[in-house]
């Protein structure tokens, strides 16, 4: 019992620590030395991924520098990972239009490979310019889009998320 207790507190020690390295692709931008706040989508005993919310400002707000990284723990295909993220931008901002969601789409396959498990995508937000989306610290895309940021980053960070208690996390909000 106490080899299962301790391989199951390294294992969520480990999964912590994924989530709060420092991902090189935000130097030069973001100066934190950890994140404003972490956050992981567990379901039953699977978790998809781990997140952390990067930001020098004392609070998060949209009109500050700030990187969302994602660290799966799962794979997904390009175009799963497209699907849901158009799904839950319409949900954060159900006014959307379908060619809104489209530009998006496009912008998003082209942002996003398949991923595997440990695999991190990050996307930087500098206001008043493009969204920047890595891979694994390599730059794969970006998106000048002025409307798709703040529905994008919604999907963690608005109050209309499909997962608050992410959301909680991200933002350190006490429940």
């Amino acid at each position: 019992m106490r080899r299962i207790f301790a391989v199951l507190l390294a294992v969520v020690c480990v999964a912590s620590a994924w989530a709060a390295i420092r991902p090189s692709e935000i130097s030069g931008v973001i100066d934190a030395p950890k994140p404003y706040g972490t956050a992981s989508l567990t379901w039953l005993f699977f978790t998809a991924y781990e997140a952390s919310l990067w930001t020098d400002a004392p609070a998060w707000s949209m009109d500050a520098p700030f990187a969302l990284s994602v660290t799966y723990r799962m794979s997904f295909t390009r175009d799963e990972l497209v699907e849901r993220t158009l799904e839950e931008m319409k949900r954060v901002a159900p006014r959307l239009s379908n060619a809104a969601l489209a530009r998006f789409g496009a912008a998003l396959d082209r942002a996003y490979p398949d991923v595997e498990p440990g695999d991190r995508i990050t996307a930087l937000h500098a206001p008043g310019g493009p969204v920047r989306f890595f891979h694994n610290g390599t730059m794969r895309s970006q998106v000048g889009d002025p409307d798709f940021a703040e529905p994008f980053f919604g999907i963690w960070l608005a109050p209309q998320t499909s997962e608050p208690s992410v959301r909680a996390g991200l933002l350190n909000i006490e429940k």
